[in-house]
């Protein structure tokens, strides 16, 4: 049968976590083993996880400092060893259908990565309809995904092929980066530029949106306004184009070569790149539909 280790972070989840837990060990048509993190929590997070584990040998548990939740994913990837077919990445508060593994299993084929849409569903698992309509155009190309990803990683389905070259040490983003731009960017930026990713229009997961959102679909004004505020108060907060472009660049150069102006947006340091950058400006703005002022100014500014 088909192993999957599915992958995930925990922080203060107790109120959905359960719900969540179950419908992952109830994935029908391959063999699931869950490896869960947690990242500091101070509820009764890590008293439900360790009940699951001492009830379930094919729960995995380890209670950890915080992190941060891109380094916390990326340190759970790196502690799981490559001996299984798949990899699927979890967040603590949504419901899986039963089928969500065995219908990415088998549309992968030979791409590097599968992700899907998410129906949204309010806090009691109501639906509110799904993330993104049929006709919506979802972008997977390195550029797009530099300038806006619109991949969950709570959707993803990695191969082996893309988990081993994610762990191999030589690999590894730099923490200060997971900060700024999270664990499900670097993954679809380093299967955009290694090959294809195959999308899903359908949905296998009930996508909780609530008021503890780690990450959501849609932000409330208040959350966004927190999110320019941190910006500010933070440098390691800013400029998360560029950084995530130098850091593809340095460690996969060959496959970066590829994309010419995922090199024009790793050198917005200088006047000389801020230029580059404006001057190709058109072609950055149509993925996150910035007006040419504010692009100007951001780039300008040395926060791209």
């Amino acid at each position: 049968m088909i192993k999957v280790a599915v992958l995930m972070s925990t922080y203060n989840g107790e109120k959905y976590l359960r719900e969540q837990i179950e419908s992952i060990l109830s994935q029908n048509g391959v063999q699931v083993d869950i490896y869960v993190r947690d990242d500091g929590s101070s509820d009764e997070t890590k008293d439900i996880l360790n009940g699951y584990a001492e009830q379930y040998p094919n729960i995995h548990v380890e209670c950890a400092g915080n992190v941060g939740v891109g380094n916390s994913f990326m340190n759970l990837i790196y502690s799981v060893t490559d001996s299984y077919d798949f990899y699927s990445l979890a967040d603590q508060d949504d419901i899986w259908e039963e089928n969500k593994l065995i219908e990415a299993v088998n549309l992968l084929g030979d791409d590097y990565l599968y992700a899907s849409n998410q129906e949204c569903v309010d806090k009691y698992g109501n639906s509110i309809g799904l993330r993104y309509g049929e006709d919506q155009k979802i972008n997977l190309s390195p550029v797009s995904i530099l300038e806006k990803n619109m991949i969950a990683g709570c959707t993803m389905v990695i191969p082996n092929k893309l988990f081993r070259i994610l762990t191999e040490e030589k690999n590894r983003p730099s923490p200060y980066l997971l900060r700024n731009r999270i664990h499900d960017v670097w993954i679809a930026m380093v299967a955009s530029v290694f090959g294809e990713i195959v999308y899903d229009k359908r949905s296998f997961i009930k996508y909780r949106q609530h008021e503890n959102n780690v990450v959501g679909a849609k932000s409330s004004f208040n959350k966004r306004l927190k999110e320019r505020i941190k910006k500010v108060k933070h440098t390691e907060y800013r400029k998360g184009r560029s950084l995530l472009a130098k850091e593809i660049i340095n460690k996969f150069p060959n496959e970066a070569a590829k994309y010419p102006l995922i090199e024009i947006c790793s050198k917005s340091d200088t006047f000389g790149g801020k230029i580059k950058i404006l001057k190709n400006g058109k072609e950055l703005r149509k993925y996150t539909g910035e007006k040419r002022l504010s692009f100007f100014i951001k780039v300008m500014l040395g926060l791209f």
